[in-house]
């Protein structure tokens, strides 16, 4: 990969020579550059330089402009890590003296003995706990028997 990155930028490198070349009469000219803001006092003339150094100009602005954009934000980035590591370390504290908390409360023989039973008891409730099945279905002939048997009795009654 790093040899087809080289070969990459050895080629953007090389057109841009040739551009320069093949164009060298406009990028030797010199130019001065005003800047006017139509008050009497605020006018300026940059003396005159060649082209291409105000192309290397602009360039070198640009470089200068996007590091200190990433300063800042690498600042900003290191500045969150910094937090969330303090973050991180004061929860893994807190999780070492859960820990061991933990491990004084297992050791100690009547509170595991309490745990032991309240586990056990944990263990049996869900069995009670499991409301009845319901009864099976009774056949239709089983339905109607059932039926006239009700009909017999409500008939004595009166």
């Amino acid at each position: 990969m790093k040899k087809i990155k080289l070969l990459l930028w050895l080629i953007i490198l090389g057109l841009l020579g040739i551009l320069i070349y093949q164009n060298l009469d406009y990028f030797m000219a010199t130019k001065a550059l005003k800047f006017d803001l139509k008050v009497a006092s605020w006018n300026w003339t940059i003396p005159e330089i060649q082209n291409i150094a105000y192309f290397g100009i602009c360039f070198l602005l640009g470089l200068i402009l996007a590091g200190l954009k990433g300063f800042v934000v690498s600042f900003k980035l290191s500045k969150e890590i910094k937090t969330k590591n303090v973050a991180i370390t004061s929860l893994k504290e807190q999780v070492n003296t859960l820990k061991t908390e933990l491990e004084v409360f297992q050791h100690d023989p009547y509170i595991k003995r309490q745990l032991e039973e309240k586990t056990i008891a944990e263990q049996s409730a869900p069995d009670q706990s499991i409301p009845d099945q319901p009864a099976p279905k009774e056949s239709v002939s089983d339905q109607s028997e059932n039926n006239h048997e009700k009909d017999d009795k409500s008939g004595t009654a009166d």
